[in-house]
């Protein structure tokens, strides 16, 4: 579904000379959040999430004026409260409660994950504990180690020095994205990098910064490590498009060559 809105939005929105009108924005909303709701639904409020970075990203990119964009950003949070209320769920609530104000929460398990994410984190120290021999990750301590918190797992075994590596490779996997958009002149092409770039920068921020305990925590996984054959899939899929994008962009008609030359 991530990859299907950036697809509907960037073919959508992709021939905007003038700028976004109120129009183009609300079908843009409506388009973004009737999947968002079917998904809150499952419940499943971490895929839900990215999809709101992508939709701000791609409006951004095809041209969405400053003040449209605070006034939509300025909309969301009024209707947070909202949101609080009627969507989420109970224990959802207890963990963004156990992020926020830790010694608010009675509930032990509100806050277990995060907990047992810095217990290995701090364990693996400068080089780690080595492969295999991380305790909270072989003695089970550690819940959803092998999706959502596979990032612990690296910290602890393989430690600070490794995990900076992981995180520098990530960076230049951005970077890389974010030169093909600027490369790409097709702008429905333009748009569709923007958003799947937009996506993978989201779920790594989103998943590292859980397991770091600095963000409440929800079910997003880490790109290309994290175990999941759907994640895994949609992942690659993402990568073919940008780079079948990446090596059409440099393409040119013999027809628009003859024409400049004339």
């Amino acid at each position: 579904m991530k990859i299907t809105l950036v697809l509907t939005l960037a073919r959508f929105l992709r021939y905007k000379k003038y700028g976004l009108g109120l129009f183009d924005i609300g079908i843009s909303l409506l388009l973004t959040f009737i999947p968002m709701a079917f998904i809150i639904k499952q419940p499943d409020l971490g895929t839900a999430l990215v999809m709101v970075p992508i939709l701000l990203s791609i409006l951004y990119t095809a041209g969405i004026r400053l003040s449209h964009l605070l006034m939509f950003i300025c909309t969301g949070l009024a209707v947070s409260p909202l949101l609080w209320m009627f969507l989420l769920k109970p224990y959802q609530k207890m963990r963004i409660i156990g992020f926020l104000w830790p010694e608010k929460t009675n509930d032990w398990g509100a806050g277990y994950h995060r907990l047992q994410s810095l217990i290995a984190i701090g364990s693996g120290g400068f080089f780690g504990a080595g492969w295999g021999n991380g305790t909270q990750n072989q003695m089970k301590f550690l819940p959803e180690r092998h999706t959502d918190f596979i990032f612990a797992v690296i910290a602890e075994e393989w430690g600070f020095l490794r995990t900076c590596f992981v995180l520098f490779l990530y960076i230049v996997f951005i970077t890389c994205g974010i030169g093909i958009a600027r490369s790409t002149r097709e702008p429905c092409g333009r748009l569709i990098v923007v958003g799947l770039v937009t996506m993978f920068a989201t779920q790594i921020v989103v998943n590292i910064c859980m397991t770091l305990g600095i963000a409440p925590i929800v079910g997003i996984t880490l790109p290309f490590i994290s175990y999941g054959g759907s994640s895994m899939l949609t992942s690659f899929i993402a990568l073919s498009i940008i780079f079948n994008i990446k090596m059409r962009s440099k393409i040119d008609l013999a027809s628009q060559y003859l024409h400049e030359i004339r």
